[in-house]
């Protein structure tokens, strides 16, 4: 916030006193801060946490793998999975492309070597 000097003009149109209104509308912005820290109704992250009540019993390590497992085996379920002619048609296009980029990395390595070997020697 801007604190206004002796002599300027307030953004009403009039002259300050010694900064008087800018000092009183400072102390009314800080009071309003303090009252928004204080507010009660605020809640923090760490309140909504949900409390054990102590009837309860945790689960067990077995429950949770368990349910875990159960979880997995859902999930797999909905996987639309390949036929074995896209399996194989992929499969196949891959080591083409892995051949293709060996004879590729393997000549750009001859060339390399042949150039670095004539500036060597």
């Amino acid at each position: 916030m801007k604190l206004i000097a002796k002599n300027e003009q307030t953004p009403e149109g009039g002259k300050a006193r010694n900064g008087t209104k800018a000092k009183k509308a400072a102390a009314r912005a800080s009071e309003a801060l303090k009252s928004k820290r204080a507010d009660p109704v605020r809640k923090t992250d760490a309140s909504k946490k949900t409390v054990k009540r102590s009837g309860e019993v945790g689960k067990s390590f077995i429950d949770i793998a368990r349910d875990y497992l159960r979880d997995v085996v859902a999930e797999l379920k909905k996987v639309t999975w390949p036929t074995r002619k896209e399996t194989l048609g992929s499969t196949g296009v891959i080591l083409i492309i892995v051949f293709l980029t060996s004879i590729f990395l393997g000549l750009v390595d001859a060339v390399l070597s042949k150039v670095l070997h004539y500036m060597v020697h």
